[in-house]
């Protein structure tokens, strides 16, 4: 885009040690249009006769001693579109102006990213594994956000093999197999952990369960010092 200005209604100043000499000048500042901030490192030329300035850290340039006339500026600048002025210099006088650019819009074709969102991180790789190995019970995500139940025991009584002792006010899973009282091993994220805590772990934080009714079932890496009553192994999102 070019622009093109014939007889500028521009200021005209009369610099010390200029006036009643032969000759003029051109001074100003290229500017980005919208923000009005200068534009350093900006190309200025002059066609004839053929000048070259580069303009300042304050987007200023000058081209002194000219002979009165019409010259044509034109005015180059990268992310800017091209312009041109045409400006008329005077004997004695220095015409002044500020030069704003526009801003070049680069319109790119649009890009499309897809990708499939893993339902399972590294540390899962095990999990998908024993599943497939149809040994245990294993409940997932999906199966959790589809039953939207208010505590863990409420998922893990949907496992074939476990049920709920609620004799001592608080409901309590434990596998259908077992003795009176030998409640299950529960595993966090791979290790270890108390009953108390791992049954109080919100349903929602959950990605997934393993259910394994006795020893027959159980993997080695869930021996633990109570897997004889049957082990739970909790995948949480909040591990890495």
């Amino acid at each position: 885009m070019r622009r093109l200005f014939v007889g500028l209604s521009l200021i005209l100043v009369a610099p010390q040690g200029l006036a009643g000499q032969q000759g003029g000048g051109i001074e100003g500042q290229v500017v980005a249009r919208l923000s009005h901030l200068p534009i350093p490192g900006a190309v200025v030329e002059l066609a004839e006769p053929h000048l070259t300035a580069v303009v300042d850290s304050g987007g200023r340039f000058g081209f002194p001693g000219l002979a009165a006339g019409t010259y044509l500026l034109q005015i180059r600048a990268i992310g800017y579109a091209e312009a041109a002025w045409r400006l008329r210099v005077t004997d004695g006088r220095v015409l002044q102006h500020v030069f704003d650019l526009e801003p070049l819009v680069v319109k790119l074709p649009p890009v499309l990213v897809q990708g499939q969102k893993a339902e399972f991180g590294r540390r899962f790789a095990d999990f998908e594994r024993r599943r497939a190995g149809k040994m245990g019970f294993f409940i997932t995500r999906q199966d959790i956000e589809r039953l939207n139940a208010s505590t863990l025991a409420d998922v893990l009584v949907t496992a074939r093999g476990v049920t709920l002792d609620c004799s001592g006010g608080t409901c309590i899973a434990r596998m259908s197999r077992a003795a009176r009282g030998c409640e299950p091993q529960y595993f966090i994220d791979g290790v270890e952990s108390t009953p108390y805590f791992a049954r109080n772990t919100p349903p929602h934080d959950v990605l997934g369960l393993e259910i394994y009714r006795g020893p027959s079932e159980l993997p080695a890496e869930f021996t633990g010092s109570n897997s004889g009553c049957g082990v739970i192994v909790i995948w949480t999102k909040a591990s890495p």
